[in-house]
């Protein structure tokens, strides 16, 4: 062991791991507000920054994963830090994916897609907030967890009801084009939803 992993060791440096999660569940949060923000704006100005987000999004699950191979100790543990960090990072994925086939398949917002989107709007505001409290109040984010399912829960449901539709659909290419947005806000509540089931076990080993 060479003599800076020694004073590592003796003197381990401090790693913000809470407000580098704070940090990625905010990015999550506006990446969501400004997809709903393009929805009903269609600029470009609102496409480009939700893609700027996705960028300060890797940014910050980089940091937060060189982070942990360099920490010698962790707030708590370091897999469930990096579980949290992933599926977080595959809600921001999704968000984008959810933009460029919009662009790309010339797919217009409808109720279906502006409801959905609404709902994973809802579900990572209440993340983020429970997230802020993970470090000084852990307990409070308990009040949140049904909150944040029920989100999904809800988008599950609009996703079905919106697929009956599709399926009566005379037109089959339209009707794929629309699955593929529909099925990419599933995805990415679903991965909000493994985020959220993360931070429940690392509140109730907090508490």
């Amino acid at each position: 062991m060479d003599a800076r992993n020694i004073l590592d060791r003796l003197f381990p440096v401090k790693y913000h791991f809470y407000e580098m999660i704070d940090r990625q569940a905010n990015i999550n949060e506006l990446a969501v507000e400004t997809l709903a923000r393009w929805l009903d704006s269609g600029s470009e100005a609102d496409s480009d920054a939700l893609l700027g987000h996705v960028k300060e999004s890797d940014t910050a699950r980089r940091l937060l994963e060189k982070s942990l191979i360099e920490a010698f100790a962790t707030p708590f543990d370091r897999v469930d830090i990096y579980s949290l960090s992933s599926a977080m990072d595959k809600v921001i994925q999704y968000t984008k994916s959810t933009l460029l086939s919009m662009r790309a398949y010339g797919v217009k917002p409808n109720d279906t897609i502006t409801r959905m989107v609404g709902k994973l709007k809802d579900g990572t505001a209440i993340f983020y907030r429970s997230a802020k409290d993970l470090e000084g109040n852990p307990s409070k984010s308990e009040e949140d967890f049904s909150k944040m399912r029920d989100t999904h829960i809800a988008i599950e449901q609009l996703y079905q009801d919106g697929m009956t539709i599709v399926f009566k659909s005379n037109d089959p290419m339209h009707a794929l084009r629309q699955r593929e947005v529909y099925h990419h806000i599933k995805d990415a509540s679903a991965n909000l939803e493994d985020a959220v089931d993360v931070l429940h076990r690392i509140v109730v080993r907090l508490t």
